[in-house]
C-alpha cells in the first residue's frame, strides 16, 4: 500500500523564538492530534535557529523553478486599506505579509510592505498565547518561524483590518514578515499568502476561514482558466453555477489540518493500476492551489512516468490520459481523469518538441506518502472548498474559450508564449476580472502570472490600479 499514512501529522513548522537563559519547550496543539512543538525564546536571539522541516505547499523548489505558475489575487489592510497581492494557498495555514521593518532581506524590499504604524486600526500582538495581549513594547514580542519545502519567513504578530472584497472585511490576526528567506520570495509575484488550510494556523485567531466566520469565507471555490488569457476567480461564499460544465462530486476530509481526501485508485488510459486503496488511511490526498504541479512518493512519480512512457522529446508522440479515482457521497467511484495536454508542459526548440510533465516526486510530509493534486486538476475542475461541511466539490469547469484552439500557453525558441485568442473571442477583458455579486457571494479576480502577469495591470502608490 503506497500511501498508507505513518501517523504523524503533516504539518508547516511552526518555533517561536525567545530570549531566555534556558530553552523552555511547550507543546501546543496545532491540530487535534497529534501536537506540534512550540519552542520559544525572545524576538531578538537567533543564534540558535532549528533548521525548517519540509512542508507541502507553493514553495515546493522544484515545482516551480520549472512551472512557475502561480494565480495571484489581491485584497487590502489596514485603516486607510491598503492593496496587497497574495497567493492563494490552500496548503498552508497563515496569513503572512512583509513588514515594512524587514529592511534586511531583500524578498522584503522588492515588495510591498505592511506598516503597521500607518494603521489607525492596528494592534500588535505580543504572545501566541493571547490574541488580545498588547506588548509593553515593540521589544515584548514572540517571532514565529514558519518553515516551508524550499524558504522560510520570521515574523511577529498583529492584528489588523483585512477585507478580501468590498463589503467582506474582518478584523483578525495575522503575521507581518520581519526576515525572509531569498528562495522562493524574492522573485514572488505576490507579497503575500492567505493561507486557506481548515485548520492549521498557529491559533484559531489565525485562522482565515474561521476568523471570517460561517457564510463568507468559510466556503470558497477556484476558477482557474485553461490559457493565461482565459482570467481566474475566487468566489467567497459559494460558488458560481455558470462555471459548473457538470454535477459536482462530494469528496469529505479524511483527516483535520487540510483539505486532506482519499484516493480509491489512479488510472493511466482509463486502467486502474490496483494499488491498493482499501485500507484505512491509504490513499490519501491533499487538494493544494499552491502547488502548480500534482505530487507523489518518488516511486510512484517514477512508476506512473514509466507507465505512461513519457519522455523528454515527444515530436509526434501522443501519451495517455491520467486519473484519480475518489469516493462520492452516495459511496459510488468517480473519475478525475486529465489529457496528457492537461497534465504536461510543451516546448518547441528548433523543431524539436520536448514535453515536461506536472508530475514531481515530494519529500516526507509528515503524514506518510501523499499525493498532491495541484493546479492542473483545478485547471479541468472548478473546485469548491466546504469547511462547513468538510468536503471538497469537483466539477468539470465551464472554460471560456478565451484562448484559441490550441490548449496550452507553451515555450517556443526559449520563450514563453501564451495560447493565441480564439477568432470569436472579445478582446475586453475577461467578465471575471471585475468584483461580482451574488446574494451572500462574492467573486474576485485572479491574476495569472508566469513569467509576466494578465492582464498587465500598472498600479499606483497606494497599489490599486490606474
Amino acid at each position: 500500500m503506497f500511501l498508507a499514512l505513518n501517523g504523524d501529522v503533516l504539518q508547516a513548522r511552526l518555533l517561536v523564538e525567545r530570549r531566555v537563559k534556558k530553552e523552555q519547550t511547550i507543546t501546543v496543539a496545532l491540530q487535534p492530534t497529534p501536537s506540534a512543538h512550540l519552542h520559544r525564546r525572545w524576538s531578538g536571539d537567533t543564534s540558535t535557529r532549528a533548521s525548517p522541516s519540509r512542508g507541502m505547499s507553493f514553495l515546493a523548489e522544484s515545482s516551480r523553478r520549472v512551472h512557475a505558475l502561480d494565480y495571484v489575487g489581491e485584497f487590502e489592510v489596514g485603516t486607510p486599506p491598503v492593496r496587497f497581492r497574495a497567493i492563494l494557498d490552500t496548503g498552508s495555514g497563515a496569513v503572512l505579509l512583509p513588514a515594512d521593518r524587514c529592511h534586511e532581506s531583500l524578498a522584503c524590499r522588492k515588495h510591498k510592505r505592511y506598516n503597521l504604524n500607518a494603521s489607525s486600526t492596528s494592534s500588535p500582538i505580543a504572545w501566541l498565547d493571547n490574541a488580545t495581549e498588547a506588548p509593553r513594547d515593540m521589544f515584548d514580542r514572540e517571532t514565529l518561524h514558519l518553515a516551508f519545502g524550499a524558504g522560510e519567513v520570521w515574523g511577529q504578530l498583529v492584528r489588523d483590518d483585512v477585507c478580501l472584497a468590498e463589503g467582506m472585511c474582518r478584523r483578525m490576526n495575522f503575521v507581518e514578515v520581519v526576515e525572509a528567506s531569498d528562495q522562493p520570495f524574492e522573485a514572488a509575484q505576490w507579497d503575500g499568502v492567505l493561507g486557506l488550510a481548515p485548520d492549521i494556523s498557529p491559533a484559531k485567531e489565525y485562522n482565515l476561514l474561521e476568523s471570517f466566520g460561517s457564510g463568507s469565507a468559510s466556503v470558497f471555490a477556484l476558477f482557474l482558466g485553461r490559457g493565461l488569457r482565459d482570467g481566474a476567480e475566487v468566489t467567497w461564499g459559494g460558488y458560481r453555477r455558470e462555471r459548473v460544465a457538470s454535477p459536482f462530486v462530494w469528496v469529505n476530509l479524511t483527516v483535520p489540518g487540510y483539505w486532506q481526501i482519499k484516493l480509491s485508485d489512479l488510472t493511466i488510459g482509463g486502467k486502474a493500476l490496483d494499488l491498493g486503496c482499501s485500507c484505512e488511511g491509504c490513499c490519501q490526498a491533499v487538494v493544494d492551489s499552491g502547488s502548480s504541479v500534482i505530487m507523489g512518493p518518488a516511486f510512484l512519480i517514477k512508476m506512473l512516468k514509466e507507465k505512461m512512457n513519457l519522455s523528454e522529446i515527444c515530436t509526434n508522440k501522443t501519451f495517455p490520459s491520467l486519473g484519480f479515482k475518489v469516493a462520492g457521497h452516495d459511496g459510488r467511484d468517480e473519475m478525475l481523469e486529465l489529457t496528457a495536454d492537461e497534465y504536461m508542459d510543451r516546448e518547441w526548440s528548433e523543431g524539436v518538441e520536448y514535453c515536461l510533465p506536472h508530475l514531481m516526486p515530494v519529500g516526507e510530509t509528515g503524514r506518510g506518502p501523499i499525493v498532491v493534486l495541484g493546479m492542473p486538476v483545478l485547471r479541468k475542475f472548478y473546485t469548491v472548498f466546504d469547511g462547513k461541511a468538510k468536503r471538497v466539490g469537483f466539477a468539470l469547469a465551464n472554460q471560456p474559450n478565451i484562448s484559441g484552439p490550441e490548449p496550452n500557453d507553451m515555450k517556443k525558441n526559449g520563450t514563453f508564449v501564451v495560447a493565441p485568442l480564439a477568432e470569436e473571442a472579445s478582446r475586453k477583458v475577461f467578465p471575471s476580472m471585475a468584483v461580482a455579486k451574488h446574494m451572500s457571494d462574492v467573486t474576485v479576480p485572479l491574476i495569472p502570472c508566469r513569467g509576466t502577469c494578465y492582464p498587465q495591470n500598472e498600479t499606483g502608490q497606494d497599489g490599486k490600479a490606474i
